[in-house]
């Protein structure tokens, strides 16, 4: 015990002998906010001094000098100091990171606190030296009368640094692009030298050669054939297909066939490119047309970038990602020694990057003058993956037990924010993730992940660098995880995905729940096959529930509100409130015993790139088993019909529901609703009838009184508790 209060003095309590010193630093730190018992603490602030003893008035300037200052009060304290919880409080400021900050087993019981709002860990780079650039610099780029800055590139080690993300005065500014405004170009065709063997799966070879051919006359603004390739080998195009998206480093342009060359990993049988993807170019001197677009201009060593109205050199802040640095934060124990009870309070985690993978660069086989030297950061390519499953999180917990997040912001990230695997009982709250490379958030993918929860956060601007991420992914092997209370939106694919077993091939991911959600704005027309919640494999006892989903839309076919996918089972979808998504707001492809029940389903409108009638419940495969029990529901429209695919025809029980077609006749598989219930049995208690909804064109969705509603024993829900219980921290 003596030892323990020797180290206390030596920490905590040293500040009380710097008198008025330790008082000018109070604020700086902010105010005490746990009444957990804490029996030592340190204090770290940019603007200290690891030689310092660590107190208040004479604070660290690292974390690492913390962590292992606690580390040695433990280890002088004996079993005294192993007991305690430890508090290291980081003051205001960016604490700047160029590698990875970790932590093990061995700081369990350490609890990390900030000031609220104004205490960061910064994984970015500041870029300076930014003038107007001259009329000889900007000759070369369109609209060369406009204002242009420009900047030379920092250099590490002798080498110019390298990035593919901006951001400009915490904006994340659009790298030079075709076509403008979000806007995609399709192909005339596509090709590629080797196809895959339908057998194997796999190709004769891991560097294909691939071309894009584009359509007379899409690509003839850029002037492809006029562009040295010393400059050529910094552009990008990216390919959106279906659920996928691929990046290619662009090694040429055929005009002959008006194809962008490229070589990379053979495409997916099952999803490979097609005269129906989208795709756009990145990084072109020719491109570089539009106030807010930057220009990496590798070949003369500078970057470049057109500003906004109102934007000033003297205000403007520009900071790039560390290259190479995609986790800010791993704290990692192991299957045989957990690391436990960690807290990080009020505290920004923002910049963070997307690094070239060698296992997707190397096969590629490029030619070095192209790729560079590939340990050292280039010009990326990504080969497609599914809800970009390959990319890692900012804040990486493996092998845990009880860390949590409160009250903590990631902002302008090249991956996914966080993530929680091999993890127990873990949880991030309050917290705000947005601006984000990738997806919010990822838990599972590991041998067993229990108990962990999402709660009252905002997850929201992803995909912006891997548009095929998902918000929120709940993987194989979870159970009784809880995504609770949070604003899901403004992402490219889907908005919950849970499970990650396809068919009926076991699987493990069960009593997951996800309530009380508010998701939307999720597709926006860039990818295809989403659902606002997608599900696969067998999920017994999982709960979809209380969730409001709106606005889901695909440029291809889905855009489903629920969509429980290939071989989902055992799964409870109850009063969610589902509204203007596309193909359906319920679709099931194949599945087993799924409960859709005194749920609201209205307005699903039809995709007008695939054609044919708009549909609000559909069934894609027929079965030997049950598909779903539909009782209950609410399903309102104004154009289009009931059923889709094969809804009518699948082996399903419908129970009382009320169906409504304001727009006109309801009809179900071309027959009205007596005439379906009369031939096939189903739909017993159920009944055609405005539901007297209080100003649907309004999204008010509550019933009046009187409602017919009650007489199929549809039971009113408060959809206005859906999403977070509080406003985010950044500008909306």
């Amino acid at each position: 015990m003596r030892k323990l209060q020797r180290i206390l003095l030596s920490a905590a309590f040293i500040g009380t002998f710097w008198g008025a010193a330790a008082n000018e630093s109070a604020s700086l730190f902010g105010n005490e906010t746990s009444n957990e018992a804490v029996v030592g603490e340190f204090f770290v602030s940019p603007n200290g001094n690891d030689a310092n003893a660590g107190t208040k008035a004479a604070p660290f300037a690292t974390l690492e000098r913390a962590r292992d200052a606690v580390r040695a009060a433990r280890a002088e304290a004996g079993e005294a100091g192993a007991d305690g919880v430890f508090q290291i409080r980081l003051g205001e400021g960016e604490f700047p990171r160029t590698t990875t900050f970790e932590l093990d087993a061995r700081d369990s019981k350490t609890r990390f606190v900030g000031v609220p709002g104004k205490t960061t860990v910064f994984g970015g780079r500041e870029i300076g030296g930014w003038r107007a650039a001259t009329d000889a610099e900007k000759s070369a780029f369109p609209n060369a009368s406009a204002q242009v800055w420009r900047a030379e590139l920092p250099k590490i080690d002798g080498a110019p640094v390298y990035f593919e993300q901006l951001f400009v005065s915490e904006r994340r500014a659009t790298r030079a692009r075709f076509p403008n405004g979000g806007d995609f170009l399709r192909p005339a065709s596509v090709w590629e030298e080797t196809s895959m063997d339908p057998q194997t799966r796999r190709a004769p070879t891991d560097s294909t050669p691939q071309e894009l051919r584009a359509k007379p006359g899409d690509l003839d603004a850029l002037r492809l054939t006029e562009i040295p390739a010393a400059e050529l080998r910094f552009a990008q195009f990216v390919v959106h297909h279906h659920w996928d998206t691929t990046r290619r480093i662009l090694l040429g342009f055929a005009p002959e066939r008006n194809a962008l060359l490229a070589r990379g990993g053979a495409m997916k049988s099952w999803n490979p490119w097609r005269d129906s993807s989208m795709y756009y170019l990145e990084n072109l001197r020719t491109a570089f047309d539009e106030p807010g677009e930057w220009f990496y201009a590798g070949a003369e060593n500078a970057v470049y970038y057109r500003p906004l109205d109102g934007e000033t050199l003297d205000a403007a802040r520009f900071v790039a990602p560390v290259a190479g640095l995609a986790r800010l934060l791993v704290v990692a124990g192991t299957q045989d020694k957990k690391v436990a009870d960690i807290r990080f309070d009020n505290i920004s985690f923002a910049y963070a990057d997307s690094p070239r993978l060698d296992e997707h660069m190397r096969p590629a086989g490029l030619d070095v003058a192209v790729s560079g030297d590939l340990a050292k950061p280039g010009p990326s390519q990504f080969e497609p993956a599914q809800s970009a499953f390959f990319t890692r999180a900012v804040l990486t917990v493996n092998d845990a037990e009880n860390v949590v997040f409160d009250g903590c912001n990631v902002a302008h990230v090249g991956e996914y924010g966080l993530w929680f695997k091999n993890c127990s009982d873990c949880a991030m709250r309050n917290s705000d993730l947005y601006d984000l490379g990738a997806g919010g958030v990822r838990v599972g993918g590991g041998k067993l992940d229990v108990r962990n929860v999402v709660e009252n956060c905002w997850i929201t601007q992803g995909g912006r660098f891997h548009a095929s991420a998902t918000a929120v992914w709940i993987g194989q092997n979870t159970e009784e995880i809880a995504i609770l209370r949070n604003d899901i939106s403004d992402f490219y694919y889907t908005g919950v995905s849970v499970g990650w077993v396809w068919g009926y091939n076991g699987g493990r991911a069960f009593r997951n729940r996800i309530e009380f959600n508010r998701i939307h704005k999720i597709g926006q027309g860039k990818l295809a096959d989403m659902g606002g919640v997608y599900t696969l494999g067998t999920q017994t006892g999982s709960r979809v529930c209380n969730n409001v989903v709106f606005d889901v839309e695909s440029y291809g076919y889905g855009g489903w509100g629920l969509y429980p996918d290939e071989g989902s089972e055992g799964i409870l979808f109850e009063n969610n409130l589902v509204y203007d998504c596309m193909d359906g707001s319920f679709h099931q492809h194949y599945g087993k015993d799924n409960v859709v029940r005194n749920n609201i389903l209205a307005r699903s409108k039809a995709n007008p790139a695939k054609g044919g009638p708009a549909h609000q419940v559909a069934i894609t495969r027929i079965e030997p088993h049950r598909s779903i029990v539909f009782e209950r529901n609410i399903v309102y429209w104004k154009d289009g019909v009931a059923f889709g695919y094969n809804a009518d025809k699948a082996k399903a029980d419908y129970r009382s529901n009320l169906w409504f077609n304001a727009g006109g006749e309801a009809t179900f598989a071309g027959k009205s609703r007596d005439a379906w219930t009369q031939e096939s049995g189903q739909d017993a208690g159920g009944l055609v009838a405005d539901p007297m909804f209080v100003d649907p064109d309004a999204n008010d969705f509550r019933l009046k009184p009187g409602s017919p509603a009650e007489k199929i024993g549809f039971v009113p829900f408060d959809y206005s508790q859906a999403g977070p219980n509080r406003e985010p921290s950044f500008a909306r």
